[in-house]
């Protein structure tokens, strides 16, 4: 069995456990594999899946490199040398950027490298604020929309609190827990920002260097700096991080480490869509990417079952 046979069969197990059921994806990428196989290529490149497409009729080519594009996503993470369909400098499909799952190795240089902003008050801000993206999933238009009166104190006195978003980009409102010590960072950056800022010019939690709400301009600029610092601006291999990538870490990372602690796949998508603010668990599986970390996960479950999974 060639070794893209037992990446596309890993694939598959993965998505299916996840609740796809890809009958017609997988009878097309069986064949695609066959025919790589016969090909006596072993990665899978631009060319090659643009050849197999096009055997077939116009009006499947797409939907065809489509079923290529994600699976090659996945095998990515396994063969360096993978190439993406792509058409045009595009990517077929949804056109959505290959994200980044950061390990905790990552996040930590992410961390530290904004530390070494300055001002100093700049530095506390980014590690404080690329902080919670890690622990919640925000989007970043939510993190620099929270205002003060949006973080408050749990009711159980534990130390825990809560963060109300109100703008969100499907317009619902949703409270996300905050673990006490989330809680403990964010007053402590709140105590160090009204020190370095005792007139305030915004009531939004996190502030730039002149004491006013974080821009979307500055939000990306700076984190492009960020990464540029923590070896993470991307290359011919890798993607570059993007703020964007922390949710997509928290997503994936959550639920593998979920399914490592014994708990039900399809009881934890709703809870995981309504803490991203996602109305329903479909959009949310874009947000989990597949990863090794997460197919092990899965492939241990579904065995842990006794593969009872169609």
């Amino acid at each position: 069995m060639s070794q893209l046979r037992v990446l596309l069969d890993g694939y598959l197990s993965t998505r299916r456990a996840l609740g796809f059921k890809l009958a017609a994806p997988a009878k097309a990428l069986h064949g695609f594999v066959s025919w790589m196989e016969e090909a006596g290529e072993p990665t899978i490149s631009h060319d090659l899946a643009v050849a197999w497409a096009s055997q077939f009729s116009r009006s499947t080519v797409l939907e065809r490199l489509n079923y290529v594009k994600q699976f090659a996503e996945h095998v990515a993470w396994f063969d360096p040398g993978t190439e993406i369909p792509v058409l045009d400098g595009r990517r077929y499909g949804s056109h959505r950027a290959r994200p980044l799952i950061f390990t905790d190795a990552q996040i930590n240089a992410l961390l530290a490298a904004a530390g070494r902003l300055t001002p100093h008050v700049r530095a506390v801000t980014w590690r404080t604020l690329l902080g919670l993206l890690t622990v919640t999933g925000l989007r970043i238009s939510e993190a620099r929309n929270l205002e003060d009166d949006d973080i408050t104190l749990d009711e159980s006195d534990d130390g825990s609190g809560w963060a109300r978003i109100t703008d969100t980009k499907f317009g619902k409102s949703r409270m996300v827990p905050l673990h006490k010590s989330t809680m403990t960072a964010i007053r402590r950056y709140q105590r160090l920002r009204d020190k370095a800022f005792p007139t305030r010019k915004t009531m939004a939690v996190f502030v730039a260097g002149r004491g006013t709400k974080i821009a979307v301009s500055t939000a990306g600029n700076t984190f492009r700096e960020i990464r540029e610092m923590a070896g993470l601006a991307g290359s011919s291999t890798e993607p570059a991080a993007r703020l964007h990538d922390f949710r997509h870490s928290f997503a994936t990372n959550t639920l593998t480490r979920h399914i490592r602690a014994g708990g039900d796949v399809d009881q934890m998508m709703p809870v995981l869509s309504a803490w991203l603010g996602h109305v329903g668990p479909e959009a949310t599986y874009w947000y989990l990417s597949n990863t090794p970390e997460l197919a092990v996960a899965l492939a241990e479950r579904v065995q842990s079952d006794g593969g009872d999974h169609d």
